[in-house]
């Protein structure tokens, strides 16, 4: 089987499969992946279009690192994805703001 690997600038679908009873089966487009897209909207769902298996009633988590507290800044680790990071504590004067990036203490004491 050959193996296919997503390209960095191409713009992908996200495909949702429906199994039926009768053993047929359906894809439906319920969204799309754009790198050139405004960061943080670079995934588009259709979530009414989302056919989730029998007894899942929320959409899952599919974040791979969890938001860094405060005093604490994301750090991209080389070779992933943009929302995989570690969490480095902020350089000195420097603090956390609530979207997790860190601003410059103009006025120290």
């Amino acid at each position: 089987k050959k193996q296919r690997r997503l390209t960095q600038n191409a713009e992908h679908a996200i495909l949702n499969f429906w199994n039926f009873r009768e053993g047929l089966g359906l894809k439906i487009k319920v969204g799309e992946y754009s790198p050139h897209a405004p960061c943080g909207q670079e995934l588009s769902l259709s979530e009414e279009m989302l056919e989730w298996a029998a007894g899942i009633t929320e959409t899952p988590c599919t974040v791979c690192s969890e938001s860094c507290g405060p005093g604490f800044r994301k750090s991209l680790l080389e070779g992933k994805s943009i929302c995989c990071f570690s969490c480095t504590p902020c350089p000195e004067n420097e603090i956390s703001s609530e979207t997790g990036d860190f601003l410059k203490n103009l006025h120290t004491i």
